[in-house]
């Protein structure tokens, strides 16, 4: 009775710091909107420059595919007659972001908002959970899931990285990891429930139990990739583990929830099955740099073991608690995932191991290392000089994520600002074209954005998470610059130019280069892009179009290069105009 009363106690402090790191997460983009507030400018959340730009080119996209009724992949097929057969896929984050959008579906740029806002606080009471069954102690749970979710990129990491100022810099001018991406934030929030669920498997291997894992590992499998194959081999390790212990019976369960899960993801591998069959999937993969060749030295400095899961070895053995022995367990899975792929020469991108698992295990084990050595030394350090540690621990990971929220919206609030014109014809395209629509367009920014805020498809689509070929990718860029008589010299040579200063900046993706082969390893070089990009707009003789398109955008990149004179073409027709943008139609025959 005295335990549920001390607990109940606890709640309201606990509401409150789950609402204190809520704040704390969304700090940079309230920053930003006081940044921009006095600027004659619309405001997004979603910029398509900033590292981890992906909600607005790929996640949110979908999510508006999803809302209107077309098919969740028509952006990755350009709406050919395959993306009906085609399922959202990863397919439960994509619905669940759905349903949060629905209510904002006309601002669904504000996704990575309220994404933070309700996966913040859900997190932060999942890996409090987790950590606290596994020490038994409030403080720790509380600040191991704080470290967890603000500091993960530190903890990927070695600590003697951490008085190098320029990593420091970097770390703090980054975007935070788990919610600069959207949808792993709903993977991280179900992988938390996974890890408490097995935890209590090896503690009570019953009916119930055994059923509740077999389906949430099964239902893993439509959440994000990295999630399935990180709790498969956990699944592995911990079998090794029941195994050596002789404890046959919740070796079988643990089987027996496998089993289960692999039955209910069948419908995963249909998926993955239907993937692989489309003409472009190969490509897709280069393009996205599933197959990078680290050199030498960067494989052989992946073969030195992070020092913090060392720190997690020293726990089990001196300790040799089952708790330990889990934690030790998970990071040390997430860790080879991590760096396996780069030491044998073939990285599957196997950093996304790194900070969605391994930054936030370490963070605790870091957490509980410290409250370990603290209680070695009880006469020295008491329960008094503990709680001041702990006050510490917790003013600095407040201080640090304050700091880097100031830093980030300090260097990159520019890039959170759209032309008021350039918004309202985005608007114009969302409220009166029909869904299913498909605009061509020359700049990359508009074939990016446009997609996050009205029904359409675009013609020219970026390579990043696009299932086409690499050739098809080049033909439709080509046939778009003929269409708008810009030599590939001419859009090669555009200097990119924020909205605020107007001063030149980092291009990213919009660079041709970059929009059209992200990290392609079959042209690894930008000359080897350029060339691509030149040979295929010279080999084009034509300008008509291949494929069919409705909407013609006119805007101020498309005034700056293009030499057409829109109005003289006999062929479109004027449908929208506002000081930075026309919007024309093609006539029907």
């Amino acid at each position: 009775m005295t335990r549920v009363l001390r607990s109940r106690s606890i709640l309201p402090m606990l509401a409150l710091w789950m609402f204190f790191l809520c704040v704390l997460m969304t700090l940079h983009f309230v920053l930003i909107q006081f940044r921009l507030a006095s600027m004659h400018h619309t405001l997004t959340y979603s910029p398509v420059v900033v590292q981890h730009a992906d909600a607005v080119f790929t996640h949110i996209p979908i999510v508006r595919k999803l809302l209107s009724g077309l098919p969740a992949f028509g952006d990755q097929f350009v709406n050919n007659i395959d993306t009906h057969t085609i399922a959202a896929w990863p397919r439960l984050p994509y619905y669940f972001l759905a349903l949060v959008g629905w209510p904002i579906a006309n601002r669904l740029d504000v996704l990575p908002v309220v994404a933070t806002v309700l996966f913040t606080p859900l997190n932060a009471a999942l890996m409090y959970q987790l950590v606290r069954r596994i020490t038994g102690s409030v403080a720790v749970g509380v600040l191991g899931a704080s470290a967890a979710l603000t500091l993960r990129e530190l903890f990927v990491l070695q600590p003697w990285h951490w008085t190098n100022i320029e990593e420091w810099e970097r770390v703090l001018t980054s975007p935070f990891f788990s919610n600069a991406l959207v949808h792993p934030q709903i993977s991280f929030a179900f992988s938390c429930v996974v890890l408490l669920y097995l935890y209590r498997l090896i503690g009570n291997a019953d009916n119930t139990t055994y059923l509740i894992n077999g389906i949430l590992y099964g239902i893993s499998f439509y959440t994000y990739f990295y999630l399935w194959t990180f709790l498969t081999v956990v699944y592995g390790a911990i079998a090794l583990f029941l195994l050596q212990r002789r404890d046959y019976i919740t070796l079988v369960s643990l089987a027996k929830a496998a089993g289960l899960g692999l039955i209910i993801s069948s419908f995963y591998w249909i998926d993955v099955m239907r993937f692989s069959g489309q003409p472009g999937f190969v490509d897709f993969q280069d393009r996205f740099s599933l197959g990078r060749y680290p050199d030498i030295t960067e494989r052989v400095v992946n073969l030195r073991p992070h020092l913090i899961t060392i720190l997690g070895l020293v726990l089990v053995v001196t300790r040799r608690r089952i708790s330990y022995i889990y934690l030790f367990v998970l990071t040390a899975t997430a860790e080879l995932l991590w760096k396996i792929p780069i030491v044998i020469g073939r990285d599957y991108q196997s950093l996304h191991y790194a900070y969605h698992f391994y930054g936030p295990l370490a963070g605790i084990t870091l957490v509980i290392g410290l409250r370990d050595l603290f209680l070695r030394f009880p006469s020295v350090i008491n329960i008094s000089v503990r709680r001041a540690f702990y006050i510490i621990i917790g003013l600095f990971i407040a201080i640090m994520t304050i700091n880097r929220a100031v830093k980030y919206s300090n260097e990159y609030y520019t890039h959170f600002a759209i032309q008021s014109d350039v918004q309202e014809a985005y608007e114009f395209i969302r409220d009166n074209i029909p869904p299913g629509s498909v605009l061509l367009a020359a700049d990359p920014e508009v074939n990016m954005r446009v997609r996050s805020i009205a029904p359409v498809y675009v013609y020219v689509p970026s390579g990043y998470g696009t299932f086409v070929t690499t050739d098809e990718m080049l033909l439709r860029h080509s046939e778009m610059l003929r269409f708008f008589d810009i030599t590939a010299e001419q859009m090669l040579e555009y200097q990119w130019k924020d909205v605020v200063s107007s001063s030149t900046h980092y291009a990213g993706l919009l660079d041709p280069e970059q929009y059209i082969f992200n990290g392609s390893l079959r042209y690894p070089t930008t000359n080897l892009r350029n060339q691509a990009i030149v040979q295929s707009y010279s080999s084009l003789q034509r300008e008509s179009l291949t494929y069919d398109a409705d909407i013609v955008w006119v805007g101020p990149y498309e005034n700056t290069v293009s030499a057409t004179v829109m109005q003289e073409r006999e062929d479109l027709i004027l449908i929208h105009e506002n000081d930075s943008v026309q919007l024309y139609q093609f006539r029907l025959d």
